[in-house]
């Protein structure tokens, strides 16, 4: 089950973080949670003095004071809309921000905008919203420029089989309970053909067409459970790679949330780039909540 108690926010001021408060706070008012707001303002002293300058007395306690005064701001406008909210500035930098506010004040969720004030056009490895998905020990909601906030209404749900995508259509299941949501799977059938025959050899079609009546199967089986659980739900089998299956599941159903689990059948220990959870990080149209097994 997700738990919507603690939703901590991190928030640098631009449009992405206004966009994840924006979610965060329909999903705090709705569970009656409350939001912890974070400002990490940690100076790029590198990229303004390279130096060996000393930063002149006072320009230190002149930032903060004014961040605090901006993020006070931010706090009492989500107070007004009935939600409780606490706000916290540090000199960290940005994910060891996160990381350690998310443990001291035991958020269940934390909510980031894709992109900040670099100004990048799409995020890319070394990103906030990708570091934070990667180490973060609880689900990480990452929430684009324009999302229009509110309540999801249709979520997919990225599964192939595997313990943590089992795991990510639960949580995706009790959200769409929650919130009252209808429910899309996803299962990307997609043969590796390089993984499968390195040689020059084709693949015989009987192979593809067994293996995609077997994910077709197992996936019209899963649609079913989910719906035995009191949830709308409609399977998508695609096969095309899944992080751009998954963008055009959520782009066709105009889906206002992407749930996905940040480990599938690779085996890797942490989400890398390249992987499925980081490729749909980029390319979903909406919300992602990216969600690990291990998750509390």
């Amino acid at each position: 089950m997700i738990r919507l108690g603690t939703i901590l926010v991190a928030h640098d001021f631009s449009p992405h973080s206004e966009a994840a408060l924006r979610r965060a706070v329909d999903l705090a008012k709705h569970a009656k949670g409350r939001i912890h707001l974070l400002h990490a303002y940690a100076w790029p002293v590198r990229g303004v003095m390279p130096y060996d300058v000393a930063m002149p007395a006072g320009v230190w306690d002149a930032i903060r004071e004014g961040t605090e005064e901006a993020l006070e701001g931010v706090r009492a406008g989500v107070a007004r809309q009935g939600v409780e909210a606490t706000a916290e500035v540090t000199s960290l930098l940005p994910v060891e921000a996160i990381l350690t506010a998310q443990k001291e004040v035991g958020a269940d969720v934390v909510a980031v905008g894709t992109r900040g004030l670099t100004g990048l056009k799409h995020a890319v490895l070394g990103s906030v919203a990708e570091r934070t998905v990667r180490h973060a020990p609880c689900p990480v909601l990452s929430v684009k420029e324009g999302d229009p906030g509110g309540l999801p209404r249709r979520i997919v749900a990225a599964t192939d089989f595997s313990p943590d995508g089992d795991h990510a259509r639960d949580v995706a299941v009790d959200l769409a309970k929650q919130v009252g949501a209808e429910l899309h799977l996803v299962h990307a059938f997609d043969i590796p053909l390089a993984l499968v025959t390195p040689y020059e050899v084709a693949v015989p079609d009987s192979l593809v067409r067994e293996a995609r009546e077997a994910a077709k199967k197992r996936l019209d089986a899963a649609a079913e459970a989910v719906r035995a659980r009191g949830v709308t739900a409609t399977s998508h089998l695609a096969e095309v790679p899944a992080a751009p299956a998954i963008a055009e599941v959520a782009a066709e159903t105009k889906a206002d949330l992407v749930v996905i689990g940040t480990r599938g059948h690779t085996g890797l220990k942490h989400v890398l780039l390249g992987s499925v959870a980081e490729r749909t990080l980029r390319l979903a149209p909406c919300a992602v909540l990216a969600v690990k097994k291990d998750d509390p």
